[in-house]
């Protein structure tokens, strides 16, 4: 599978918000594989200037978190007490 067209299924996963560069082997990537990337600013593969004979640099997808439903859905453990009633401190 080329560089270009696993990047394409990474994006049209819908499951990733961003990309980074992994297996690098030369210093251009290196330097890069600590960064995250946005789908329209990833740099494509192999790099250019790439000094390896051989570019075994890959794109992985890193979690889109924004995807996951964070919202407490445990109805049991919801307080009953509604605090807003109760009276404010300072008012005597």
């Amino acid at each position: 599978m080329s560089k270009k067209k696993s990047l394409l299924e990474l994006e049209q996963s819908g499951q990733y918000g961003s990309v980074v560069i992994s297996h690098c082997g030369c210093d251009l990537s290196s330097a890069l594989s600590a960064q995250h990337f946005s789908f329209e600013h990833v740099p494509l593969l192999p790099l250019q200037g790439c000094t390896a004979a051989n570019c075994t640099c890959e794109y992985r997808g890193i979690n889109d978190r924004r995807l996951e439903d964070r919202r407490i859905t445990d109805y049991k453990t919801c307080y009953t007490v509604d605090k807003r009633k109760s009276a404010r401190r300072g008012k005597d």
